[in-house]
């Protein structure tokens, strides 16, 4: 597979969005590669920031632009799971539609980068991080460790700290709270047993 075949998928995707003015966040492999450190993917994710009505709309958009999907299965995985997931060809795209505060704040802090010969909002590299720690799966905290050591000058930790306290309380769970220290203090380099 070449990669501007992932390439020109990823192009019809972000064009797709944008033509239909959803706003949005590239984030998972895609926004690692650019924020953080080199690595392959074969997918894209975004965040979207749409109402559930316009979730559904695009459904239906994209199925009419030619995406390989059934609107009924997405319907169902957006209700369940608040994502959709659409294919064309061998690749494929998830989009979750934004449900945290910071995700917003988030949006407002991105910068743009050409990427596929466009521009594409991407997440601050603390957003990446507080991203990656909340998905929490080994590889995302890999990632996040890997943007934290590509910035660990710059990282504004009283940022991380603050966006992160409130969700820790609303989950009643602090375990997210220690993922960031961890991912901080491996970035240095600073050696210490790893905490869920």
């Amino acid at each position: 597979m070449a990669p501007s075949e992932f390439d020109s998928f990823c192009r019809f995707v972000f064009q797709f969005l944008d033509n239909c003015g959803t706003r949005y966040l590239v984030i998972g492999g895609l926004a690692v590669i650019v924020v953080g450190e080199p690595r392959t993917t074969a997918d894209a994710d975004a965040l979207i920031f749409v109402s559930l009505a316009e979730a559904e709309s695009l459904i239906q958009q994209a199925n009419e632009a030619g995406f390989d999907l059934r609107e009924d299965i997405e319907r169902k995985r957006l209700a369940e799971t608040g994502t959709v997931r659409f294919r064309r060809g061998v690749f494929q795209v998830d989009l979750i539609t934004a449900s945290l505060p910071f995700e917003e704040t988030a949006y407002h802090r991105a910068s743009f980068h050409q990427l596929f010969g466009i521009r594409l909002p991407f997440p601050s590299p603390e957003d990446l991080i507080l991203f990656k720690i909340l998905a929490g799966r080994d590889k995302d905290i890999l990632d996040a460790i890997g943007v934290a050591r590509r910035h660990t000058d710059r990282i504004d930790v009283a940022y991380l700290e603050r966006t992160l306290l409130p969700l820790c309380e609303l989950a009643e769970e602090m375990s997210y709270w220690n993922r960031l220290h961890d991912v901080l203090a491996r970035a240095r380099g600073d050696v210490g047993p790893t905490t869920g």
